[in-house]
C-alpha cells in the first residue's frame, strides 16, 4: 500500500513526520500497515526493511545463510527515470564484509566492500525488448557472440522450476549440439551457444518479461540476493516512483 504524502501536507501529524514540502515523496507501507521502520533509500525513497510489498515477486523459500545475516533492499539508479530495486542478505551481523553493488553498462555486479571494483562479479545482465520483440529473441540475438558453428544449433528451452518474476528459460544446444558437447567432454564440465548460453560449471539462465529480458549469473555458490525480486522502479512527471515490473 502506498500513501502519498504530499496530499497531507499540512496535516498536523504528517507534519510532524517532515513530511510537508516533499510533493514527490511517497511511503511503502509494511504488511501490518506500519509505515517503514527502517532507512529510506536515496534514490527511489523505499524502505531498507526489505518488505515483500516493495517487489513485484519474492522468492519465499530462500532462508538467510547464516544467524547474523538478514534481507535488505538494495536499489540501483539504472537510467535518469529508472531504478532496479531488489533484496539481498546483509551478512554484518555475521562480521563479514559489506556487499556492494552496483549498475555498469546494463550488468549488475557485486563484490565485498574490501575488494576492488574491478574484481567485482556479475550477477545480473538487462536488456531491453522492444516492442513487437520477445526476450528469447532478444536471447537468440546473443548466438552472435557463440562459436560459428554453434549459433544455428541452440534453441530457448523453458526452466519452470526457476523461480523469478516473469518466465525463466535458457538458451541451450538443441539435442544433436548437446551429444555431441558430452561426447568431447566427458570428464569436465562445458559451455554452449557462446556466454549468455549455459554452462555445466554453475547456474545462469535466462528470465522473459514484456519489456526487458534479465540474463540471471549465479555461478556455483548460494546467491545473497533474492532473484525473485528484481523490480524495476520509474520516475513519472510529478517525481514520485512507483513499481513498473
Amino acid at each position: 500500500m502506498r500513501i502519498v504524502l504530499a496530499a497531507a501536507c499540512g496535516l498536523g501529524a504528517l507534519a510532524a513526520l517532515g513530511a510537508c514540502g516533499k510533493a514527490s515523496e511517497t511511503a511503502e507501507l509494511g504488511a501490518a500497515g506500519d509505515a517503514c521502520a527502517g532507512s529510506r533509500l536515496p534514490i527511489t525513497g523505499v524502505c531498507s526493511d526489505a518488505s515483500p510489498s516493495l517487489f513485484i515477486a519474492i522468492d519465499p523459500k530462500i532462508e538467510t545463510i547464516a544467524r547474523g545475516c538478514v534481507w535488505r533492499t538494495e536499489e540501483l539508479q539504472t537510467k535518469d527515470d529508472e531504478a532496479l530495486v531488489f533484496r539481498a542478505q546483509d551478512c554484518t551481523g555475521e562480521m563479514w564484509d559489506r556487499t556492494v553493488y552496483a549498475y555498469v553498462g546494463h550488468y549488475v555486479k557485486a563484490r565485498p566492500a574490501s575488494v576492488p571494483a574491478d574484481q567485482a562479479n556479475f550477477l545480473l545482465e538487462v536488456h531491453d525488448v522492444a516492442e513487437g520483440q520477445t526476450a528469447e529473441e532478444v536471447a537468440l540475438a546473443t548466438l552472435a557472440n557463440a562459436p560459428e558453428d554453434q549459433r544455428e544449433r541452440c534453441i530457448t528451452q523453458p526452466l519452470p522450476k526457476m523461480v523469478v518474476a516473469g518466465r525463466a528459460f535458457e538458451l541451450a544446444p538443441n539435442p544433436e549440439l548437446e551429444a555431441e558437447m558430452n561426447a568431447s567432454h566427458p570428464d569436465e564440465p562445458w559451455e554452449a551457444c557462446g556466454p549468455n548460453g549455459v554452462t555445466l560449471d554453475g547456474t545462469q539462465y535466462w528470465e522473459g518479461r514484456d519489456r526487458r529480458a534479465l540474463f540471471h549469473i549465479v555461478g556455483q555458490d548460494e546467491p545473497l540476493w533474492d532473484a525473485a525480486s528484481f523490480t524495476f522502479y520509474v520516475k513519472g512527471a510529478d517525481g514520485a516512483w512507483s513499481k513498473s515490473d
